[in-house]
């Protein structure tokens, strides 16, 4: 999820030249190594547990939790049917290991958790305490409110910790890249894969009364992610970055993602939901629409929230990046000159460089092409490139897994296909652990999951 290395960019950016935006070469044979995952197209699935209407299934490997009714029945569903997951990433899990062994005192996340609970939603505060009377149900008395409650802001709280790999990257192509014109989303979400969260993920699929089914890639007692896709078509997946302008009062990255997917039937409705916030720090989105289709990607902190479509001019050579028609991408850093030049203008004294005005900036780029989130975003485009007419779930499985967007410490790994109702998912294994893309990609049928009313 990380930009990791903002500091080192900057104090390496005054040593820079001139540079070209390059050209692209034609469709190229596979290099040696070339990483193709396996694909489990048809996983046997098997109906685990119900509570209510709601439903817990094995699909493959994956824990597929199926939530039905009102905020509050969807809670208590998921607190039921995902107890024993629930208790361990919280009591002796990722929550341990990624906060309270890492020295993060309660009295300093719970003040942080308690400062963005104050943008809830009362609907998902609701289903927050459903879910812990829903472990009550199952004989799990010793998780908290407040426990869940930090679940849901902990990305926020760990946003510039010390355990933050490099990593994330996000592209949706569609139009003249696709065999049939259909968008593809593509998502790694790089992330520590030692501290356990694998061991709890699970496929949250939310069918609320009267609303818009959802699904997104997350983790017991989670009532948000980072991850998703709802009924409409809406695709969306989340990277860090890095910005000045970050706080904890607004609403947290998993709720606001949510509340995308629950409330949005088309891409300028989800686009809104971003821009109206209230936001809390730097991250990057694509958000797709398969119905369309088209995409957009979102660079984003607490008080700006820029848009940018394909061919978008604002992605242009003066920050060393450049558009790509029927196709958006991102990895970890700003590309649009003005948030680059906050950042340098606001931490460049903190590293001994000032950087006065965007001539300065400009010839500071050249360094950023040298940093690896540039080059898995440069290398993305290249690859969509190279494959006119041609990019398939298959193409799309293959560039997570290769070249400098592939790393060793991914947690998730998805390929939405939203006009087909599918997601194929890979999740980071353990014990030892291993990182996604080197896992098999698992078809998740979702037609009847994600169908209204059925």
């Amino acid at each position: 999820m990380r930009f990791h290395a903002i500091h080192g960019l900057l104090a390496a950016a005054l040593l820079c030249g001139a540079w070209t935006v390059p050209a692209f070469a034609q469709q190229a044979q596979k290099p040696a190594g070339w990483r193709s995952p396996e694909i489990i197209e048809n996983p046997e699935v098997k109906l685990l547990d119900s509570e209510g209407a709601g439903k817990l299934y094995q699909v493959g490997e994956h824990l597929v939790c199926v939530m039905e009714g009102t905020h509050a029945e969807m809670g208590f569903q998921h607190g039921r049917l995902l107890s024993k997951q629930v208790r361990h990433v919280i009591k002796e899990g990722y929550m341990v290991r990624a906060i309270w062994e890492q020295l993060y005192t309660v009295e300093y996340v719970m003040a942080q958790s308690e400062r963005m609970e104050k943008h809830f939603p009362q609907e998902y505060v609701a289903e927050m305490k459903a879910l812990v009377e829903g472990l009550k149900a199952a004989g799990v008395d010793d998780v908290t409110y407040e426990d869940v409650r930090l679940g849901v802001t902990s990305s926020e709280i760990l946003h510039y910790g010390p355990d933050a790999p490099p990593g994330c990257s996000n592209f949706a192509a569609w139009g003249k890249w696709t065999p049939d014109g259909r968008l593809i989303h593509a998502r790694n979400l790089d992330w520590n894969i030692s501290a356990d969260a694998q061991d709890d993920a699970a496929i949250l699929i939310w069918r609320p009364k009267d609303g818009t089914p959802f699904m997104m890639l997350g983790w017991a007692g989670g009532i948000g992610s980072v991850s998703g896709m709802n009924a409409h078509g809406i695709t969306i997946g989340e990277m860090t970055s890095t910005s000045p302008d970050a706080t904890f009062d607004g609403l947290p990255l998993f709720l606001i993602m949510r509340r995308i997917l629950e409330k949005a039937r088309t891409l300028d409705e989800a686009v809104a939901i971003m821009q109206a916030g209230p936001r809390t720090t730097g991250w990057n989105f694509i958000i797709g629409d398969g119905k369309i289709p088209d995409a957009r990607a979102l660079e984003v902190d607490a008080k700006v929230c820029e848009v940018y479509a394909p061919m978008d001019p604002k992605e242009n050579e003066n920050t060393g990046h450049w558009a790509m028609e029927d196709a958006v991408r991102r990895t970890n850093h700003p590309i649009g000159e003005d948030q680059l030049f906050k950042l340098a203008t606001v931490m460049g004294p903190s590293v001994g460089i000032n950087i006065e005005d965007r001539e300065q900036l400009r010839t500071a780029i050249p360094l950023l092409k040298i940093q690896n989130t540039w080059l898995r975003y440069d290398w993305l485009g290249r690859q969509v490139q190279e494959r006119p007419g041609a990019l398939d779930v298959r193409d799309a499985i293959e560039l997570l897994a290769n070249g400098p967007v592939f790393n060793h410490v991914t947690l998730h790994s998805f390929v939405f296909d939203p006009r087909n109702n599918a997601a194929y998912v890979a999740i980071a294994g353990n014990n030892p652990p291993v990182t996604a893309t080197l896992r098999a990609f698992t078809r998740i049928d979702l037609k009847e999951w994600l169908a209204p009313g059925s």
